[in-house]
């Protein structure tokens, strides 16, 4: 047993603070694990002996596998420097959907998207903090830099900054895990040209 395992199972009382020493191995052995083992490989066992835990220590934190990968991918993931408004909409948008790519093409976020995903449906409460992350937290931000290009006069105030965000997202996601990696290489320009062409004030597109 590790030393901080062994530290915090040795504090007395419930409710006590968690080490959050013993998390953040835990979430970086799980990163590695899929990275190296890919998702359907990946068990609460190895992670454990990957992050030098016991089981029990894991299944305190999580209840499940998927629920810790979800942690340890996404509820990693920054959004607040790539949807943080510059003053140059096109710019930030660029910055932004570099980013989505760059994300979705790290090793372990390939290794465990599609495991997710699929896990999500049978899981209610998972479903709802993939919900959270994706459409409140993220969607939101879009939301707001959208905004700040209609304030800048860059973008028609009619825009469906909604559907915007679809079309980014799912994009870069289909391009990103369906299809060859090699078809990422130039498409973030090519997407948000597209997307700026569409999305531009009405007397300026062409």
């Amino acid at each position: 047993m590790a030393a901080s395992e062994a530290a915090e199972s040795a504090s007395p009382g419930r409710g006590r603070p968690r080490n959050p020493r013993t998390e953040q191995a835990i979430t970086e052995a799980t990163r590695r694990l899929l990275a190296r083992d890919g998702y359907d490989q990946v068990s609460i066992e190895a992670i454990a002996r990957e992050a030098d835990v016991s089981r029990p220590t894991v299944y305190r934190r999580w209840p499940s596998k998927t629920h810790l990968v979800f942690d340890a991918v996404f509820g990693s993931a920054e959004v607040g420097d790539v949807l943080t408004s510059s003053g140059d909409f096109e710019a930030d948008l660029r910055r932004f959907v570099a980013a989505v790519f760059d994300f979705w093409r790290a090793p372990e976020v390939a290794a465990a998207a599609l495991g997710i995903l699929a896990d999500r449906h049978r899981d209610p409460d998972l479903f709802i903090r993939t919900q959270q992350l994706l459409d409140v937290t993220t969607r939101t931000a879009f939301g707001e830099l959208v905004r700040a290009g209609i304030d800048q006069g860059v973008l028609d105030d009619g825009i469906d900054a909604e559907i915007v965000y679809d079309a980014l997202v799912g994009t870069s996601f289909y391009i990103a895990q369906v299809l060859s990696p090699d078809a990422v290489d130039g498409v973030a320009d090519r997407l948000c040209s597209l997307l700026l062409r569409g999305a531009q004030l009405k007397g300026e597109r062409r």
